[in-house]
């Protein structure tokens, strides 16, 4: 198992142990600035948590604050410690971020984040044939026409499972 997957799972279970988010972890996590999503499934659903940015002081903090959110306190799983077995986590490392202008700028590149008034959509590239059919789902998903402004950017994805 990956050492951040292992931390999601280390972090789970140590909240509904005592009800603490975990504070102890690996130091060469310390160095590591990178966002992160969280991707929990269980049974036949499937959520996603997380920020393309970093969000706390490095990489581990933003795992386990992401994963305890996400699989407690998200009403659609409610993760409960017998289910620990049954539940499937990914961690998506995020790096390589740039802001673009137009999507012949998109090239070789993993995800895609649209921001239309603070209301932000991510896409991701194996979901779709094309970067114009996942740039036409972005904006639809935000709900903008020709004439909205908003900001796109580009990332890069290290999976962990």
């Amino acid at each position: 198992m990956d050492k951040l997957v292992k931390l999601a799972f280390d972090s789970l279970r140590y909240y509904l142990e005592t009800g603490k988010y975990l504070d102890r972890y690996d130091e060469e996590f310390k160095d590591n600035h990178n966002g992160v999503i969280i991707e929990i499934s269980k049974a036949d659903k499937r959520e996603r948590s997380g920020s393309i940015y970093p969000t706390r002081a490095n990489i581990a903090l933003d795992v386990i604050y992401e994963t305890v959110n996400l699989g407690i306190f998200n009403n659609a799983l409610a993760i409960k410690e017998e289910d620990l077995d049954d539940i499937y986590i990914q961690v998506l490392e995020i790096n390589k971020v740039m802001p673009i202008e137009k999507m012949e700028d998109f090239g070789v590149y993993h995800g895609l984040y649209l921001n239309y008034s603070n209301n932000p959509v991510i896409v991701y590239r194996n979901d779709y044939e094309s970067d114009y059919q996942m740039f036409a789902d972005a904006k639809d998903k935000a709900n903008i026409d020709d004439f909205d402004i908003y900001n796109l950017e580009k990332f890069k994805i290290i999976r962990h499972i």
